[in-house]
């Protein structure tokens, strides 16, 4: 290692190089039509809610690592660690962590969706995070195995998003208000069932997260999103710990195949997690 990464704060200037070494590390290709604009718009919209949270580790005046972290109500939540494979000379992993630790702003939980990634495993693991193992669902829906859906789900329209506030403040302790615009922004629909749980569905993706109160009306909610997933070629839902035994009954009987993959990394006085698939960035 040759010298030690400098972190500073993200500036708006950074967001391109910041993009291009986060997709690096990802495999993402950001030379897709509107890739690089969806990219940039993530983190352009952390960057904005919470500046204070945002940093890039730089040697030699090139960007080499991203590091996002959002405060949503009582709730720290690791939205963005990537370090380029290809400048990185170690050591901006930790140094990454330890300046998105900082941000705090009066959190009593924190919340970490991580990749299988052995390092950033360890590295949150030796950060005071408790971490529980999660499965990966990939394929295609059959739609012939689809039960009868509950007739009472329906759509939720950009303009009433606040209605699903307490649904996520019970099921993890904070709201998801704030970032459900860039699902939409990304093509995303969601779908509520009363006051008892939503799913949002991304298009060319999978399910995006689903929060609810009670097993049944996540049941329920996890069957209308993989209905509305039907024609996709492909779908993803990642981050299913073991404790959402109802989503895995499902994935059994829709024989879609999943796979372990990744952790729920936690720790304080968060909700009870249960039923929720979280969302990637966003817990």
């Amino acid at each position: 290692m040759v010298g030690s990464p400098t972190v500073r704060r993200m500036t708006e200037s950074d967001i391109p190089p910041a993009a291009t070494v986060s997709a690096e590390a990802f495999e993402l290709d950001l030379g897709k039509p509107g890739a690089r604009h969806i990219w940039e718009a993530r983190i352009r919209h952390s960057l904005r809610t919470d500046p204070e949270g945002s940093f890039v580790s730089e040697r030699d005046g090139i960007i080499a690592g991203v590091a996002q972290a959002v405060v949503r109500e009582r709730l720290w939540i690791l939205s963005l660690l990537t370090v380029s494979p290809t400048r990185s000379r170690g050591g901006e992993g930790r140094a990454l962590v330890r300046a998105a630790l900082g941000y705090e702003r009066d959190t009593d939980a924190g919340v970490i969706i991580a990749s299988n990634d052995s390092r950033a495993l360890r590295l949150y693991g030796t950060s005071g995070f408790r971490l529980e193992p999660s499965f990966q669902v990939t394929g295609s829906v059959d739609a012939t195995l689809i039960p009868e859906l509950h007739p009472d789900i329906t759509e939720v329209q950009p303009l009433e998003l606040e209605r699903l506030a307490p649904i996520s403040r019970a099921v993890r302790g904070a709201a998801h208000t704030l970032d459900l615009g860039v699902a939409l922004m990304r093509g995303a629909s969601i779908y509520c069932l009363g006051d008892r749980g939503f799913v949002v569905t991304t298009p060319g993706r999978g399910v995006w997260a689903l929060a609810a109160r009670d097993e049944g009306a996540a049941q329920a909610l996890l069957w209308y999103g993989l209905h509305q997933l039907r024609d996709e070629r492909k779908i993803e839902i990642g981050f299913v710990t073991g404790r959402q035994q109802w989503a895995i009954d499902v994935f059994l009987a829709a024989r879609l195949p999943f796979r372990s993959y990744g952790a729920v990394a936690t720790h304080g006085n968060l909700g009870p997690l249960h039923p929720y698939i979280p969302s990637p960035p966003f817990a």
